[in-house]
């Protein structure tokens, strides 16, 4: 039996980790292999090139078998899918990513290394789908967001083939490697195998190109990777030393032999002991919890917690006591004065029930409590925040306060006066209150996307090989051709208006100002977006192939036959939608349909035909099942559609035919305002970035109607 400890870095020449070092193993022996695994992962080339190694000796009929004893994170994680059996520890971890790198150079040369990146990641893409099953295109969307698995996912999505108890084996610190979304675990730990001995064989190496990820060795240090290394003289031994909690005295320096399990063990003895105490220490004292819970996870030695939680004391001791007075620490007074001015504002004007129920929409709970601000006037309003700046207030004049209220800076903090901040604040939470809390219709069949800038930005949808061929007598294979994908543009523009605030509403505490400008702007929002979303149905836009989004000779989504909605037009539109095949013509997408959407007029006989469990058009109800029976989730019947025409979408999340798209992801109205120009008072500026475009007519159906 021939075993790797693949203990650190994939790749690093300096641990034996590199393919230079590890095929010739792979290669020079004709026994089974065990792969134990605890990386963060390392360079894509020599992992691929270990990886296909493996794979080259399981074809002569020798046993790979992989096992995950810590993490197998990155590239770690495709050379584990080399195993006939995966065995991953039940307290183990793995992650997927996409590959990283570093490029500089000119738009051109930086194109093209992230079309590298791209083929990189197609490669391990195709990798893993070999073991799992997974769809490719799932297996992006993992890989996009970095997804970390315990033992129990990884064998649920057959990463892995079974689980094993824990292994003495510790999990590797990633903190190092700037992963984004390193589980908060206390399976990801400091306490790392510590570095054996050098061999002669292992001399550092050049960087690796194309690293997964690129940072270099993470502090914690390895063991070796190979227990039976190739024939060499051995180089003079290095000292060993123990990655323990607190500092361990080096090892005789003629010590040959690598770190024992009992050396392990002993090491998580002392690790668990280091937590008791700076546990213990942390009651007696009465520290929170959470910030001792940060000193074990840390890995902190016991005299460093003691000076720590020493500081942590003094710093309770200043903030709650001075002599024999207690300090109350509270929010800034400033913020206080805003906070409690708004909600007087809002609950004035008439907005507050609106803009807590857009708070419940968002998941929070929000409380409008005005205080001691209930039945303030705006004029005695600005008058506090003049003074609360500094500014002194000699005149009495209602017109002159709110004057210098909306034009004075904050005499403290130099920046605009708190009166105009309060009026802002206000009113940009009405308006995006309004605009949250206004129904729409275009969301329940439209993508949402996001794009970074005013250009035109590219969707593009992706070809299939299709089937594999088959070999002739000769057992020749041939070349494949690569799939083009389809592209389409969609891209962002602007919309907005300013609107005034006369200092006679302010004096005269028109309130409702505040309540019919925000709102109805807020309102006006979404419905430019509802209004742009049916104009373009309705128009039928060219798509990036030259013909209509609906268009029956080239794209086949138009029924061959016009008819009102019933169970034959369904079922047909139905087999329609599911014939439809992706851009290269290789392959059935099987689309199903998810939103129907027409005429105000016909919302009544879609929802009857869809909620009957018999043929509502049968002659006998009773004897004929309904094969359109929920055929689709939503019906949205709008008075924005004119005639008898009706459309069929498939799901938004999934295969959107419509997408609306907004500047950096930012869905909501944004509000700025100024001193007023053109009118006695303030101004205030709405815009919304965003756009409307067809990305995809394989997901949408129209019939004519009748």
């Amino acid at each position: 039996m021939t075993e790797i400890l693949m203990y650190g870095v994939v790749g690093d020449s300096w641990d034996g980790l590199d393919a230079q070092t590890l095929v010739p193993i792979i290669n020079g022996s004709s026994d089974d292999i065990d792969v134990r695994i605890n990386s963060a992962g390392g360079y894509v080339m020599d992992g691929l090139a270990t990886f296909n190694a493996l794979q080259r000796a399981k074809a002569t009929g020798r046993k790979v078998t992989t096992h995950i004893d810590g993490l197998a994170a990155s590239m770690a994680s495709i050379i584990a899918m080399a195993g006939s059996e995966i065995i991953m520890a039940d307290n183990a971890l793995m992650m997927i990513h996409n590959p990283w790198d570093v490029a500089v150079g000119d738009a051109a040369e930086l194109r093209a290394a992230a079309d590298q990146l791209d083929m990189i990641r197609d490669q391990l893409v195709g990798i893993y789908a070999a073991q799992t099953g997974i769809d490719p295109a799932d297996l992006i969307a993992m890989l996009d967001a970095e997804t970390w698995m315990s033992s129990q996912v990884a064998l649920e999505k057959k990463f892995v083939t079974s689980i094993a108890g824990a292994s003495t084996a510790a999990a590797l610190n990633v903190k190092a490697f700037g992963f984004r979304k390193v589980p908060d675990s206390p399976l990801i730990t400091t306490l790392a195998m510590a570095r054996a001995p050098r061999t002669a064989a292992a001399a550092p190496q050049p960087p690796k190109e194309n690293p997964m990820p690129p940072e270099a060795t993470p502090a914690a240090v390895t063991q070796p990777a190979i227990v039976t290394p190739p024939a060499a003289p051995a180089a003079p031994a290095a000292p060993v030393a123990v990655a323990a909690p607190a500092a361990a005295a080096p090892a005789a320096p003629s010590a040959p032999a690598g770190i024992t399990a009992a050396d392990v063990q002993a090491a998580i003895a002392a690790d668990r002991a280091r937590g008791n105490e700076i546990r213990a220490l942390g009651a007696k004292h009465g520290l929170d919890a959470d910030f001792i819970e940060g000193l074990v996870t840390a890995g902190t030695p016991l005299a460093e917690a003691r000076d720590k939680m020493l500081d942590k004391l003094a710093e309770r001791s200043d903030a709650a006591n001075v002599g024999r007075s207690s300090i109350n620490v509270g929010a800034d007074a400033r913020d206080k004065w805003l906070d409690g001015a708004a909600a007087w504002l809002m609950i004035r004007s008439g907005v507050a029930s609106t803009v807590t129920k857009a708070a419940a929409l968002r998941g929070e709970t929000l409380r409008l409590d005005p205080g001691e601000f209930r039945g303030v006037s705006c004029v005695d309003l600005a008058r506090e925040a003049l003074i609360n700046s500094g500014n002194r207030v000699t005149s009495r004049d209602p017109k002159a306060i709110l004057g210098a209220a909306m034009t004075s800076m904050n005499a403290i903090t130099q920046t605009t006066g708190d009166f105009t901040v309060l009026l802002e604040n206000v009113m940009h939470k009405t308006l995006q209150a309004a605009y949250a809390t206004t129904p729409d219709s275009w969301s329940k069949f439209c993508g949402t996307g996001s794009v970074t800038d005013f250009r035109a930005a590219n969707r593009y949808l992706k070809g299939t090989f299709g089937t594999l061929d088959v070999l002739n007598e000769a057992g020749e294979f041939r070349n494949k051709a690569i799939p083009d994908g389809a592209k389409q543009t969609i891209q962002a523009g602007t919309k907005g208006n300013i609107i005034g605030i006369s200092r006679q509403a302010l004096i005269n505490d028109d309130m409702g100002v505040f309540s019919g400008l925000a709102m109805d702007l807020g309102r006006a929002a979404k419905l430019t977006i509802e209004v742009d979303v049916f104009a373009l149905l309705a128009s039928n836009p060219v798509m990036g192939d030259g013909f209509a989004l609906f268009d029956a000779a080239h794209h086949g989504n138009i029924a061959g036959v016009a008819a009102v909605p019933g169970v034959a037009s369904f079922d047909a539109a139905r087999v329609a939608m599911a014939s439809q095949k992706d851009v290269s013509g290789n392959e059935f997408l099987d689309i199903r349909p998810q939103s129907w959407v027409g005429p105000l007029s016909l919302g009544g006989t879609v929802r009857v035909i869809i909620g009957s469990p018999y043929d509502p058009d049968a002659a006998n109800k009773l004897q004929r099942i309904n094969m359109v029976q929920g055929l689709v989730e939503t019906v949205v019947d709008t008075p924005r559609l004119g005639g008898t025409a009706w459309y069929l979408f498939a799901d938004k999340d999934v295969a959107p035919a419509i997408e609306v798209v907004f500047l950096n992801g930012v869905e909501e109205p944004f509000l700025e305002n100024e001193l007023g120009w053109r009118v006695d008072g303030t101004e205030f500026k709405v815009r919304l970035d965003y756009g409307v475009g067809a990305i995809n007519w394989r997901s949408a159906y129209q019939n004519p109607g009748q």
